[in-house]
């Protein structure tokens, strides 16, 4: 017998394949060692290939998206362009006059999908104009130092 340490997901082949084995008379110890799957794994898997009378599971129908592309990005792009917005912020600005696009939480994950998770943006100090003016002016009168001229300094 052998284990796996994950969930093991068949495929449609080997589902039939397990299938027509089993039919064969084959034993569940001889596909688990073929197939390198548990034996509860197959046990689980006749179960429910009897009970759908040999018809591979149907596939279940996800729920329509509430947003689509656009206002994925529109959302994206509203949090970027203000850091500090809350997800209820964003939805407020992403959303028409008086209709919610979405649900907060679901701006929520789409932030989250875009890679945005809970995040606080640095504080930057305020350098005022005349602050950076001096800054500026100091880098240019040292644009052109030489490395002898660096050396007193440091």
């Amino acid at each position: 017998m052998t284990k796996t340490e994950e969930k093991v997901n068949l495929t449609t082949n080997q589902r039939f394949a397990i299938a027509r084995g089993r039919e064969q008379g084959r034993t569940l110890r001889q596909l688990a060692e073929q197939f390198k799957v548990d034996r509860s794994t197959f046990r689980k898997f006749l179960k429910r290939w009897r009970a759908q009378n040999g018809q591979p599971g149907k596939r279940r129908h996800l729920r329509a998206p509430v947003t689509n592309h656009q206002t994925d990005r529109n959302i994206v792009r509203a949090s970027r362009s203000n850091p500090r917005l809350s997800a209820p912020e964003v939805l407020v600005q992403v959303s028409p006059r008086g209709s919610p696009v979405a649900s907060v939480r679901t701006i929520r994950r789409r932030l989250n999908d875009a890679g945005m998770f809970d995040r606080r943006p640095v504080k930057k100090p305020y350098i005022s104009d005349r602050n950076r003016a001096a800054h500026v002016a100091w880098a240019r009168a040292h644009l052109n130092w030489t490395q002898s001229q660096w050396e007193r300094v440091l």
